[in-house]
């Protein structure tokens, strides 16, 4: 066993402190180059005496042993041309760091308090329909919120910033923050014919140029573009699949898209990623989750007509929402931000705008617009939902710190961009949690085997093997079904452009799908906290992008 640190964690850079516990190692802690003080002194401190030979890739290989600087007593050979030459051909590519301080749509320097989120999952299914249960802690209160207006100094604003007790606070990071970004839980699904995702899970679908990576790219980059911006209609980059791309089936660049035919053969052969997220203020009090294809973009629904759960209330000419809580459900027609931050209004409490249950239209002589005043912008319309847009249900509950949540759907969806579920059948499935933060700040899991009724057989582990139980009736019980913990971790800034590079140690094997991140990084092999502080290692150094 290792001993607990007997040096206190902020102490820890002091070199002679350092030198003691490399010691006790009987090795050398080595990091990338530029990774933090702060960080370091966290990795010190967790490891109290944990051997670590090399900490710099997401590979994990060893750093080399430095090279000796011969004495003026040693002949040093004199290279032939032909050892220059190979020499010359061995040499690393140079690459371009990104500057992460010049990235305004990112915090520098956070990361979310818990690196590791273990999730409990359930699966089962009837005749008609397939059932997920998930429940995972989490002890930040107000992530039933989601961009709020707050009347503050005599006028209306927006709090659209991450949840503040969302950050780990020894990035310091947390106090930036006063705004709230609900929590939300979606997962990846596929039936095999997304070639790399049964062994990369949601790492293929995130590359250079995406939004709020390092090189993102937006605005009138993407606009001009002959797809993105005339065909799409965007002005930013999200998720896809590389097949999506011209070149070979890993190359990825955001801007080579295959013509729209191909794209529509592939959507019709079922070459694309099924998404559903579960968003705990902008969909579930209305009972509905939202779905997403993922293929050359991160699109909505697939098929029309459908409406989505949620819409967005703006600010009117005379300078209030245009809409409030109704007077007789909530006082005053508004909520109050100091109790949302205390965790004074929950779940239980009226807390969501629902079109036709608890909403009205912004009445200035009803309403309370006391400083603090809150009003949430979006708001919930079921009664308006159609189409695939009314395809998953769900309901969510967030108590005693802990988030439960079911989402269920028809097996057969009817939809394009929508996954069938089949009994009998294996398919290739990955989650990820949302708690308080937008883009790269949540917790993603590996793909696993997903089996309806069946053995999924991986390939590579048991642990990465889940059995979806049939049950009769309109609801399982869910007391009699498996539970599975899958341990979800922090991904920082790690993307498919980076895996497929020349900086990756086996980009030859990743760009061939020959390894599996369940291969080289099984919890049986890595912690799944070790696997986070990678990730975040390769954050803090700046990794390159190609």
């Amino acid at each position: 066993m290792v001993e607990e640190p007997t040096t206190d964690p902020d102490e820890i850079l002091d070199d002679s402190d350092a030198e003691e516990i490399e010691q006790e190692l009987d090795g050398k802690l080595t990091l990338p180059n530029g990774v933090s003080k702060t960080h370091r002194r966290r990795v010190l401190a967790a490891l109290g005496g944990a051997a670590i030979a090399g900490f710099a890739g997401c590979a994990g290989e060893e750093e080399p042993e430095p090279e000796e600087t011969p004495t003026p007593d040693e002949e040093t050979p004199t290279p032939t041309p032909e050892e220059d030459e190979e020499e010359e051909e061995e040499e690393e590519p140079e690459f371009e760091r990104p500057d992460y301080t010049q990235i305004d749509h990112m915090a520098v320097d956070w990361a979310p308090k818990d690196w590791v989120k273990d999730l409990d999952v359930q699966v089962a299914y009837n005749d008609d329909e397939i059932r997920f249960r998930f429940e995972w802690d989490w002890d930040v209160k107000n992530g039933w919120f989601h961009d709020v207006f707050v009347y503050e100094d005599g006028e209306w604003v927006r709090y659209g910033e991450p949840n503040p007790g969302a950050p780990d606070p020894d990035y310091g990071f947390g106090d930036n923050f006063s705004g709230f970004t609900e929590d939300r839980l979606s997962f990846l699904v596929d039936d095999g014919s997304v070639k790399g995702f049964e062994q990369f899970g949601g790492w293929l679908t995130v590359h250079e140029g995406t939004r709020t990576l390092p090189g993102a790219v937006e605005g009138d980059e993407v606009e001009d573009h002959p797809h993105h911006g005339d065909v799409l209609g965007n002005d930013d980059v999200r998720k896809y699949i590389p097949q999506s791309r011209e070149g070979e089936w890993w190359e990825n660049d955001w801007d080579a898209v295959k013509d729209q035919e191909e794209l529509d053969e592939m959507l019709e052969n079922g070459e694309f990623l099924d998404m559903p997220m579960m968003r705990a203020h902008r969909g579930a009090p209305g009972g509905y989750a939202t779905v997403h294809c993922i293929l050359d973009h991160r699109h909505g629904a697939m098929d029309e007509p459908s409406t989505r759960i949620r819409n967005s209330q703006g600010i009117t000419d005379d300078g209030h929402p245009e809409y409030m809580f109704d007077p007789d459900i909530v006082e005053g027609g508004t909520l109050d931000l100091q109790e949302i931050y205390d965790g004074e209004v929950l779940q239980t409490d009226t807390h969501a705008l629902i079109q036709g249950e608890n909403m009205v239209e912004f009445d200035p002589d009803e309403a309370d617009v006391s400083e603090g005043a809150v009003i949430p912008r979006r708001y919930n319309r079921p009664d308006e939902v159609e189409g695939p847009g009314a395809l998953w249900r769900v309901d969510a509950t967030w108590e005693n710190d802990t988030w439960t949540v079911e989402m269920w759907r028809p097996l057969e969806s009817g939809y394009a961009g929508e996954q069938d579920f089949e009994p009998g059948e294996v398919y290739d499935w990955s989650p990820a949690v949302h708690g308080g933060g937008a883009q790269r700040w949540h917790w993603v899991g590996y793909p696993y085997k997903l089996g309806l009724g069946v053995d999924p057989d991986h390939p590579h582990t048991e642990e990465a093997e889940i059995v979806a139980e049939e049950f009769d009736g309109d609801e399982p019980d869910w007391g009699a079904v498996d539970t599975y913990t899958v341990p979800l971790m922090y991904p920082g800034q790690t993307d498919w452009t980076w895996l497929t590079s020349g900086e990756h140690p086996r980009v030859d094997e990743v760009r061939n799908a020959d390894i599996a991140i369940w291969e080289y990084h099984s919890f049986a092999a890595e912690d799944p906290e070790d696997f986070a502080a990678r990730m975040i290692d390769l954050e803090e150094a700046e990794a390159p992008r190609k």
